[in-house]
């Protein structure tokens, strides 16, 4: 007997044995079944957390990232020092590049606008009718499901009539500020009017509002509004040029990689630089935080796998005269040993798949879950209208070999005291 145990493989059949009767034991047998259990519980209640609060991080990240950029370009070209032709044929250049979906010229100033009684200062971007109808934002609201796009009014006057005309499209929040709908007057004034003897005098027009439109962001939905290029010309006193030229592109995640082949086209008369550059804060916070969420909530993982530390020396402790007897019937060190990384391995095992599992299901219901718990939820304060969830296959693998490898390891150091056991000394006193 002794030569078939000390001869099996590693991890053989009777280790297995050996340490699922030592997982089901009871304490007073000897055992640690409670203390299994709460390991368990543990290990999945830091496992679910960690895909969940993970998934929430990517999600707000995702949502984020495309309703600014369903607005922003991901890459800036500023033209202000190039003539205006030359910013036309700029823009067919840029276009040609392989990876670039659109060049968009365009006007911007900051006015003030007021209605009825009311005002707001705002951005204003003045745009070409078909880019501004090409923008994500506006083509996802299409989607009845969709939060974003054209809420009132549509683009159907929108850079109709003389000098591109007088119909301007709203952000929501500016709309609601100004008490405004479809079809009301909006007045800007802007500080960029006409030269004159006695200096630069301000510009004031009326516009007609034709459309209201949800960015979906509300930093973006509070503070911008959209005009037609050539009346935006006109009104900031641009005739003739163009001050920015916005790329987007197929992958905006590659932004930084285009910036030097557009600043080799455009020459050394512009300025370029990509959509991180315009707020570093901003992305740069979203990244640390991610990193920062993850390295707490893996803490929380290691911390609920000390759990397996302790119930495996009280096992070790309790099962000194086992262990005494299996050495002096053949069993190795290295076989006991096995036992009982079994042992913490399989308690960290059924922790990480319980954990892996209600985590995804959390995730993937985490709409209803809100609905159901009522969650208090204010878009002026989330830039959100929901909370936003995304679950990265690569995150969950991660959660899988981070737990079940740190409770490989917690196992280590009783499992190998058992393993140095002395029989003789164990048995001395039996």
């Amino acid at each position: 007997m002794a030569d078939t145990q000390g001869g099996a493989g590693a991890f053989s059949a009777h280790e297995f044995t050996i340490a699922g009767r030592y997982l089901r034991t009871k304490r007073k047998h000897g055992g640690v079944a409670m203390i299994a259990i709460i390991s368990v519980v543990g290990i999945t209640l830091a496992v679910m957390a960690l895909i969940s609060v993970m998934s929430i991080m990517n999600g707000f990240r995702n949502e984020l990232m495309r309703q600014l950029l369903g607005f922003q370009p991901h890459v800036y070209v500023d033209t202000r020092f190039i003539p205006g032709e030359g910013a036309e044929a700029l823009v067919a250049e840029l276009e040609a590049i392989e990876g670039v979906e659109s060049a968009n010229p365009v006007v911007t100033g900051q006015v003030m606008a007021t209605a009825g009684g009311r005002d707001t200062f705002i951005q204003v971007l003045a745009t070409r009718p078909d880019d501004l109808a090409q923008l994500q934002a506006i083509r996802d609201g299409q989607d009845p499901m969709s939060r974003t796009g054209i809420t009132h009014g549509d683009l159907s006057e929108f850079g109709v009539g003389r000098n591109g005309g007088d119909v301007i499209v709203l952000g929501q929040g500016v709309a609601r500020r100004l008490g405004v709908n479809v079809g009301d007057d909006v007045t800007f004034l802007t500080a960029r009017g006409a030269a004159g003897p006695f200096g630069v005098t301000p510009r004031r027009k009326a516009y007609r509002v034709g459309a209201i439109l949800a960015a979906g962001v509300s930093t973006i939905d509070n503070a911008v509004a959209f005009m037609p290029l050539e009346q935006g010309q006109i009104f900031f006193n641009r005739e003739g040029e163009i001050e920015m030229v916005q790329v987007r592109l197929a992958d905006p995640s590659r932004a930084a990689e285009y910036v030097v082949p557009v600043q080799n086209i455009s020459g050394p008369n512009t300025v370029v630089s990509d959509y991180t550059s315009s707020d570093p804060a901003l992305f740069n916070a979203l990244q640390f935080e991610r990193t920062a969420m993850r390295l707490v909530m893996a803490i929380v993982i290691a911390i609920a796998a000390m759990n397996i530390i302790s119930g495996l020396v009280m096992l070790v402790k309790n099962k000194g005269r086992d262990i005494a007897i299996l050495r002096t019937m053949g069993m190795t060190r290295a076989s006991i040993l096995r036992v009982f990384l079994i042992v913490g391995a399989s308690i960290g095992m059924i922790g990480t798949l319980l954990g892996v599992i209600l985590g995804t299901l959390f995730v993937l219901n985490i709409g209803w879950i809100q609905d159901l718990v009522r969650v208090p939820w204010d878009p002026d304060v989330y830039y959100l209208y929901r909370i936003p969830a995304d679950l990265d296959l690569g995150e969950v693998a991660f959660v899988s070999i981070f737990g079940l490898a740190v409770s490989l390891l917690v196992t280590l150091p009783p499992a190998w005291r058992a393993a140095q056991l002395d029989p003789v000394e164990a048995l001395r006193y039996e």
